[in-house]
């Protein structure tokens, strides 16, 4: 027996199901392997569908990486697997001739035992392996249902944030807009009653972003029902109410409240996103709101905004990564 191979296949098999558990049944943000893979994934179909300007690309990269980490999982169990029967020679043998199977027929084996279509041809050599084979089909046969049972909630998931986009879509186009269509020329009680609505709603988006963080890579041609591009919007609206305390009634908190929920949102996406910061966008807001905004001085805004330098960059990192223009988008 070949102890190297065997501890390295044991130790593949290990980290494919530690890895396919944390993705699918923890509410963490991912593992490590799944969310490099899809990673890569995304910036590569960003740079091609840029390359050849098929924004269209991008919405079929979320289950095309669903897809791609499945079928990981499933290889890596396969060489897994390939590499402990490889480890020793008479694991697996032909059952016509009893003689030693090859290396590539183990690994065939193992494909037809991890998916329970045993066709007879071949079979373990002793009881010990064939106690190692049981093992085997258990282990497809339980990552195959985990992975279909994932699928459900995923798209459930995926319906829920297209609404979120939708609701603050139908707010306005614009962050402008947003401010403009809640102010009734006395107060924000039309935006205070819409607001209260959405906190629930980006809280529930911050632990189905934990529970799958694929959905980050679900992309829409439509900007109505893109959740990045609208959040963004929506978190603009809210840098407007910082920086120039538009709404100074005793409701305002209610605007503080849906900035918490956009902190959270932030924090998670942070720890499942990882790509190249874009430069800090202009805050051309005061000049279409200016009867809102003259109450704060040029000093004191522009104090105020220089403390949101690092979290619109990031946003505006964020919308660009999802095939997204920030001066198209914002104005």
């Amino acid at each position: 027996m070949n102890i190297i191979i065997l501890l390295i296949g044991i130790l593949i098999v290990i980290v494919t199901n530690m890895d396919a558990l944390s993705t699918i049944l923890r509410i963490n943000g991912g593992s490590k392997i799944s969310n490099f893979v899809a990673r890569n994934v995304w910036r590569t179909s960003v740079f091609i569908s840029g390359k050849f300007s098929r924004v269209s690309i991008l919405s079929n990269v979320g289950p095309l990486i669903v897809v791609t980490l499945f079928s990981l999982w499933a290889v890596l169990l396969m060489i897994g697997y390939g590499l402990i029967y490889n480890s020793y020679v008479h694991s697996i043998v032909e059952t016509s001739t009893e003689l030693p199977a090859s290396i590539t027929a183990k690994f065939y084996y193992v494909g037809y035992t991890l998916t329970s279509l045993g066709n007879g041809d071949l079979k373990t050599g002793n009881d010990f392996w064939r106690i190692i084979s049981n093992f085997t089909g258990l282990n497809g046969m339980f990552l195959l249902s985990i992975a279909i049972s994932y699928f459900i909630p995923l798209m459930n998931a995926v319906v829920k944030q297209r609404m979120l986009a939708t609701y603050i879509a139908n707010l306005g186009d614009t962050p402008t807009e947003i401010i403009s269509n809640g102010w009734n020329g006395t107060d924000f009680n039309i935006l205070h009653e819409q607001f209260k609505d959405l906190y629930p709603m980006i809280l529930m988006q911050c632990e189905q972003q934990l529970a799958y963080p694929v959905l980050l890579y679900f992309h829409s041609e439509n900007p109505k029902y893109s959740p990045q591009l609208n959040l963004a919007k929506l978190d603009e609206a809210l840098s407007i109410q910082e920086v120039y305390n538009i709404d100074q009634s005793d409701k305002a908190y209610i605007w503080n409240n849906l900035r918490k929920a956009m902190n959270k949102y932030l924090k998670v996406t942070k720890n499942s996103y990882s790509f190249k910061t874009e430069t800090v966008p202009d805050f051309p807001y005061q000049s279409k709101l200016e009867s809102l905004t003259n109450q704060v001085s040029k000093e004191t805004a522009k104090l105020r905004l220089a403390t949101l330098k690092d979290r619109r960059a990031f946003i505006a990192s964020l919308v660009k990564n999802d095939g997204w223009k920030w001066e198209k988008s914002m104005s």
